[in-house]
C-alpha cells in the first residue's frame, strides 16, 4: 500500500520523514484498503512513494531511490513507485497507488504491469493523503490482467458510482466521424 493511503496501525507519512514526525499511526484503513480487505486480501506493508507525491520520477531525496526492476539503472517512475516495484519484484500479487498525473500509470509502463488509474470518485480518496484533490484517484498494480479486474471488482461498485440508479452499460453509443475525411 502507497504511503500515502491509510492502514490502521501505520503513519501515513506520504513519503516524507518532516510529514510523518507530526502523524499518529492511522486508528483505521482507507476504505480501498478495507475493501481489499474483506475481499480476502492481506495488507504486507507501506510502499516508497516521491515525497509528498510531488514528482513522476519515484525519486525521494530522504528515502533514496528505487531500482527499476525491468531496467536495472534506470528510475522507476511515478509517485507510486514503490507499490509498482513490489508488484514486480513478486513481493505482493497486487498493490494500491494513487494517480493525480501518472503515478500508477507511469511506474506499470516503466516496469512492464498492469496499472489503472480510475476515473476521479469512482474509488473513494477518504484515508488517502491529499496532492490535488479534484485530480487524485486510487489506482492498483497487478501481474495480470485477470487480477487487475479481480481488485477493480473489488473496489468498483456495480453500477454507477456517481448514481447508483443509473447502470454502468451505456444505452446509446455516439460514434464520432471525422468531418474533415468528408468534406
Amino acid at each position: 500500500v502507497k504511503d500515502n493511503i491509510a492502514c490502521a496501525g501505520s503513519v501515513s507519512g506520504a513519503g516524507s520523514p518532516h510529514y510523518a514526525a507530526d502523524r499518529a499511526p492511522e486508528t483505521r484503513h482507507a476504505p480501498c484498503v478495507e475493501a481489499l480487505l474483506a475481499a480476502g486480501a492481506e495488507c504486507v506493508g507501506k510502499a516508497h512513494m516521491d515525497e509528498l507525491a510531488f514528482s513522476i520520477s519515484g525519486e525521494n531525496a530522504h528515502f533514496g531511490s528505487l531500482d527499476n526492476p525491468l531496467a536495472p539503472g534506470r528510475i522507476v517512475g511515478g509517485s507510486s513507485s514503490g507499490s509498482a516495484v513490489a508488484v514486480a519484484r513478486d513481493l505482493c500479487d497486487v498493490a494500491l497507488g494513487t494517480d493525480t498525473g501518472g503515478s500508477v500509470r507511469v511506474p506499470a509502463a516503466y516496469v512492464g504491469l498492469y496499472g489503472i488509474r480510475t476515473s476521479h470518485g469512482a474509488v473513494s480518496t477518504q484515508g488517502v493523503v491529499p496532492l490535488s484533490p479534484s485530480f487524485d484517484t486510487v489506482g492498483w498494480f497487478a501481474r495480470s490482467a485477470e487480477l487487475l479486474e479481480q481488485v477493480g471488482n473489488a473496489l468498483l461498485p456495480p453500477g454507477n458510482p456517481k448514481d447508483p440508479g443509473v447502470p454502468s452499460t451505456p444505452s446509446r453509443l455516439l460514434l464520432a466521424t471525422d468531418y474533415f475525411a468528408r468534406h
